[in-house]
Order: structure tokens, then sequence, then C-alpha cells
């Protein structure tokens, strides 16, 4: 289990992440907690329980069980990758600061709200990034949260360069094959340190979600759907809705 602690507007939260259990003798039900993607499914007294999907891979199985659970055209543009000319990637713990810049550019195209640093400062250094440059132009970024004790990696942001197709087709087809090159990137490398869950940070079940698009790439790759639950203490989820009635 991952325990993140930190403080918004004078409140002290708690979110511990992953547990395999919900330990509510960790903590008081008058406290400020919220246990995110537990794959427990209990009924416990004080907590509001909300059951979410997404879907994940099984990294102990054989790497070439793991690639060849992809589609087909999956497959293919991963391997397109060693052809792109100009193309360079690199990966650490540390690139905060890039991140949340190279996020100002994509959700200004996307009419979108930036991203704070606390946002990411929350995690301490818990997050893995990787990042990619086309033509010397940095065109894909996405961040994971890693948590060693239960073995799991999982994708917190994904975004990548936007361009006009209809002039940039060649180079937007070059981005899909890098972010999908990424993901399989990351998901050898956190089988090499042994890990044994790659989560890709939600999947919403729903074919007229706006997010289907989404759920859709995500499926490409063939993980398993499986459900998790988040459990809120009674305060934390009251603040939780009048956030929501907020937006």
């Amino acid at each position: 289990m991952l325990k993140i602690s930190y403080t918004l507007k004078g409140l002290h939260l708690n979110e511990p992440w992953f547990a395999s259990k919900v330990p509510t003798e960790d903590a008081s039900l008058l406290d400020l907690y919220c246990y995110r993607d537990s794959t427990v499914d209990s009924d416990t007294f004080g907590l509001k329980k909300e059951k979410k999907y997404t879907l994940t891979h099984d990294l102990t199985q054989d790497e070439e069980d793991l690639f060849s659970s992809f589609k087909s055209n999956v497959r293919n543009e991963i391997r397109k990758h060693s052809k792109i000319e100009n193309f360079v990637y690199h990966a650490d713990f540390k690139s905060k600061t890039l991140f949340i810049e190279f996020y100002k550019a994509f959700a200004k195209a996307k009419g979108l709200a930036s991203i704070e640093a606390r946002s990411i400062d929350k995690y301490g250094e818990n997050l893995f990034y990787i990042y990619a440059y086309l033509e010397e132009e940095l065109t894909n970024m996405q961040v994971y949260i890693m948590d060693e004790e239960s073995g799991t990696i999982r994708l917190l942001h994904s975004i990548s360069t936007l361009y006009d197709e209809q002039h940039d087709k060649q180079k937007q087809a070059k981005i899909g094959w890098i972010n999908r090159y990424l993901h399989w990137y990351t998901m050898l490398h956190f089988k090499k340190r042994l890990f044994k869950t790659f989560d890709w940070g939600g999947y919403t079940n729903d074919p007229d979600s706006p997010l289907a698009g989404i759920d859709k790439f995500k499926a490409s790759f063939g993980g398993k759907k499986t459900v998790l639950y988040d459990y809120y203490s009674l305060p934390y989820y009251a603040i939780k809705v009048l956030k929501e009635r907020s937006l």
C-alpha cells in the first residue's frame, strides 16, 4: 500500500493507494481518509464505498505472452518506433516541472484547466516520468504512480502534442506510434523490477461516455477489466461532494 498524505487549504488529507485491505483501525472515521484503488469489496461501517473499473495487465507473465495480448495493429505500431528518425526518449523520477509546462500547452489546445504543482507534489518520489522528443520537439509524456509494496504501476497522465492531421498527418501518426511504445517500454521496465500489475488508471465501462475513445485505446492493449473500490471517510466524502457541486 502506498501512503500519501498532504495538506490542502489547512486540511490534512490521507490517501492510501492500492490497499489489499481497508485498515480502519489505523484511522479515525472522523479523519479525512480516502483508500484509493483498493481490490477489496467490503461494506465497512463509517466508510462510503464507490465502485469503479480499470484495465490491468499481469506483469508476471512472459514478455511474449504480454505482447501477444495486444491487438495486431498495436503491436505493429509499437514495432514502427524503431524506424522513426530523429526520435529519442527518456525516463526518470524527477521531471515534474517539464511535465507541468508541457501539460499547460496541452490543456490550452484542448480547452482544459492546467495542473497545479501541488497535485503532483503530493505523490512525493512515487512518480515515474517517461517522455519523447521527435525532431527535437517534446511530443509525448506519460506519468505513472508506482508502489513497490503492492507491485503496482498505474497510469496517471498521458498527453501528446496535437497537430492538424490534415497538414501533419504523418507526424501525428508517428506521435501515436511513440505513445504506444512508451506504454510498452514502461510495462517492460517495471516487469524487470518485479512489479506485478500494470494499471491503465481507469476505464469508464460505458460506450456512451465522453471518454469512450480513451477506453477504446486502452482496450486495444488487451488488458483485463478489473473492479476496484474507493473508500471515503464521511468527512472526506462530504468535501468531495461539495467540490463536485461547485464545478
